[in-house]
């Protein structure tokens, strides 16, 4: 049969104290371990978009043709229409 040994005050009580804190113990040793393994993730993370995020901006660009920007795009459209010869 197997007995658990549980914690007791003078007055016969359970100490409540002692299991909070060591639940408190287990927590933070379990983020402990969880956290850093998530940092290292984050810091590669952040580089990675740093070094494409740069390439971007420094990336040399052409000018755009004339015209290409606006919203009336030219055409070859003469004004007058010229009549074909015969």
């Amino acid at each position: 049969m197997h007995t658990d040994n549980v914690r007791r005050l003078k007055n016969g009580t359970i100490d409540i104290d002692f299991y909070r804190r060591q639940a408190f113990l287990l927590r933070r040793e379990a983020t402990n371990k969880l956290f850093p393994g998530a940092g290292q993730f984050g810091r590669a993370f952040i580089r990675a978009a740093a070094i494409v995020t740069t390439y971007a901006l420094l990336l040399p660009r052409d000018p755009l043709p004339p015209g290409t920007s606006s919203i009336f795009v030219s055409s070859n459209i003469p004004l007058i229409p010229t009549e074909p010869n015969e």
